[in-house]
């Protein structure tokens, strides 16, 4: 389960609040589910409802969710913008208040079958290849099909 003590660290390192309080933060699955297909093959899949809490929060909100929108188009690009996130807050007096957020997320584990066990890898996906939208596309073709795409001249 990489993806919760990636998405801590992350909410760490860019929400100054609780750089300086991390006790203020919590973290954990509840609920947690595995995808795995009958078989030899023993690959499968968490579904992790990620449990964020931060305590006595007295930031802008937008602070807190930003850095979680990011992390998760990183981490999770194919995500339902509709269910991957929920929350709730309680008001705890004028200033602050306790919040929870919980960010759906999927981990795909990949199980090789070695002589002496079994070799497991988390599959965390790499991030989508950035373009430029306005770019210009040129494709070549010769008599033997698609050849090659060379960015148009700009």
């Amino acid at each position: 389960m990489k993806k919760l003590a990636d998405l801590r660290n992350h909410i760490l390192a860019n929400v100054s609040d609780l750089k300086r309080n991390p006790d203020k933060l919590l973290s954990f699955i509840e609920d947690g589910n595995i995808e795995f297909w009958q078989g030899p093959n023993l690959s499968h899949m968490y579904t992790l409802p990620i449990r964020i809490i931060v305590t006595d929060y007295s930031g802008d909100l937008d602070h807190l969710i930003l850095p979680i929108l990011s992390w998760l188009a990183y981490r999770e690009p194919g995500a339902d913008p509709q269910r991957s996130i929920s929350f709730e807050a309680e008001l705890l007096n004028n200033n602050s208040y306790d919040i929870s957020i919980t960010v759906n997320v999927t981990e795909r584990v990949i199980v090789n079958a070695l002589e002496t066990g079994f070799q497991t890898e988390h599959v965390l996906p790499e991030p989508e290849m950035q373009m430029n939208p306005d770019a210009e596309w040129q494709i070549i073709m010769d008599l033997h099909g698609l050849t090659e795409q060379v960015p148009g001249d700009d």
